[in-house]
């Protein structure tokens, strides 16, 4: 299984350490969050963004934290590497059972010394008080040790002891310019937790300046605030300060006037695309009904004078012509998605699935197949569309089973300001590899002598999941079961 699909699994796990490819980096803590389930967020690409080895994460809930923290060390102990949790409000109980519910084995982790605990005593106030050299020197020391057992070292802390009367802020984002000096050319990341919530705006705006790169309500972006902690507080600050402001205005107008062009241009090109598939899938509908017909017309009036090869040529262009009908039929479906007036309001999904169980009725007592449903929530969004989801992920999980009746499972779990659906079966399941091409338009895995269908049913869930400003993925194995999870706003958020 590919890291993607690993990390898209929830509850689930490697057997151990994957292979390196490139060195840890930040990028490879970026790519922690990009393939992640519990994330899901926006991951801006570095392309030439300032870049130091820190990530700082800002957090208005629990779920926020863990979101970015548990891919953060999934991760981190996947590769092979040492990964050092520093406790400061929370429970050692805690972090463990939320990095098990995300899959990491933590027993086998902590045994071995991949995973470990330190408390804010034992690092960062190791005098009572905190010491910058202290702090430097232990992370050297941690540094030299960690070379020769693993593949890299990376750090995850905890910050509220800053709020502590004794510390200065001032010390600790001086001390974090050193840091940054002692972490060039080693194999080493950090991820800073900052709880939002309770650290007073003067710090938070200090820590916002300090960072390159920021994880805030569920996207990671490359800060255009940062001011390298060397900059921020020397003298000539003041001066740089005003360049960074008046410069950072001029590139973001200038970015902004390209981005409308751009829109523009591509709004206009998807127009005409629209209309192209619109036309042609509807023009395609009349030829080919009368192919079919007059084949079905030839056959019965000259069926007794046609032998069986015959027959059986005809027999192949009329289904032929079927099949060609339905891809234009689910054509013209995908192509009126974005033209069709979305009504987006608030929908209770246990209503929409009640209708979907309703049409696949039939299918479900022919299959004698079993549906368990959990207790779905109310999202923002279009019923109908919702319905065709839904509908097209349950029938396939029923059509898609070889050996006993189908058993389909429905449920879905509150992140953040989403929901994450999540339909799984047990049947034929789905090479890893192909995991992103099946929701291609046309894509298929099967034989139409293997199992009906036109290739657009994914394509088409997609498509709707994107215009609900979701996702949708799979995590399957072969012959192991599929899942299919997506994602939808909440209308309670």
């Amino acid at each position: 299984m590919s890291q993607e699909a690993e990390s898209n699994a929830p509850g689930k796990t490697s057997g151990g350490p994957e292979t390196r490819s490139e060195p840890l980096s930040v990028e490879t803590g970026l790519e922690a969050l990009r393939s992640s389930s519990e994330f899901r967020g926006p991951v801006e690409p570095l392309d030439g963004a300032d870049a130091n080895e820190h990530i700082a994460l800002f957090y208005d809930s629990p779920d926020e934290r863990i979101a970015a923290t548990v891919p953060f060390v999934r991760q981190g102990i996947e590769r092979g590497e040492r990964v050092m949790y520093v406790i400061d409000e929370q429970s050692e109980a805690d972090v463990l059972t939320a990095l098990r519910d995300g899959g990491v084995d933590v027993d086998a982790a902590t045994d071995s010394g991949a995973l470990t605990f330190h408390s804010v005593e034992e690092t960062y106030l190791r005098n009572g008080a905190f010491d910058p050299d202290e702090m430097l020197e232990f992370y050297a020391e941690t540094i030299e040790a960690t070379a020769g057992a693993y593949e890299g070292l990376r750090i995850t802390a905890e910050t509220n002891w800053l709020l502590d009367d004794g510390t200065s802020i001032e010390d600790f984002m001086a001390y974090e310019s050193r840091v940054n000096d002692l972490f060039e050319g080693e194999d080493c990341i950090a991820l800073c937790q900052y709880d939002r919530p309770a650290m007073p705006p003067g710090i938070l705006a200090d820590i916002v300046r300090t960072h390159p790169h920021l994880v805030y309500d569920g996207a990671l972006c490359h800060n255009f605030y940062y001011t390298p902690p060397q900059a921020y507080f020397g003298p000539d600050e003041p001066a740089r300060d005003v360049d960074r402001m008046l410069g950072t205005l001029v590139d973001r107008t200038e970015a902004k006037a390209e981005l409308g062009d751009t829109i523009d241009e591509l709004a206009e090109s998807n127009e005409r695309l629209k209309r192209f598939a619109y036309v042609a899938s509807h023009d395609l509908q009349e030829p080919l009904r009368m192919i079919s017909s007059f084949l079905q017309l030839l056959e019965s009036r000259y069926g007794d004078e046609l032998d069986e090869e015959a027959a059986e040529y005809i027999d192949f262009a009329v289904n032929g012509a079927n099949r060609m009908q339905e891809m234009v039929d689910g054509l013209l479906s995908y192509s009126r998605i974005d033209t069709q007036d979305a009504e987006f309001r608030p929908v209770d999904c246990n209503d929409i699935l009640g209708a979907v169980l309703d049409d696949l009725r039939l299918q479900i007592e022919e299959t004698d197949a079993g549906v368990v449903v959990g207790d779905l929530p109310t999202v923002v969004g279009d019923p109908t569309q919702l319905e065709q989801v839904f509908h097209n992920l349950v029938a396939n999980a029923i059509k898609y089973t070889d050996d006993g009746p189908p058993h389909v499972e429905i449920d879905a779990q509150r992140r953040s300001d989403r929901y994450v659906f999540s339909v799984a079966d047990e049947g034929i399941g789905i090479d890893p590899a192909y995991a992103d091409q099946i929701f291609e338009v046309f894509n298929r895995l099967h034989s139409t002598e293997e199992y009906q269908g036109t290739g657009i049913g994914l394509a088409l869930c997609r498509k709707i999941v994107d215009i609900h400003d979701g996702d949708i993925w799979v995590d399957a194995e072969p012959d192991e079961g599929a899942t299919f999870y997506f994602t939808l706003v909440g209308a309670d958020r």
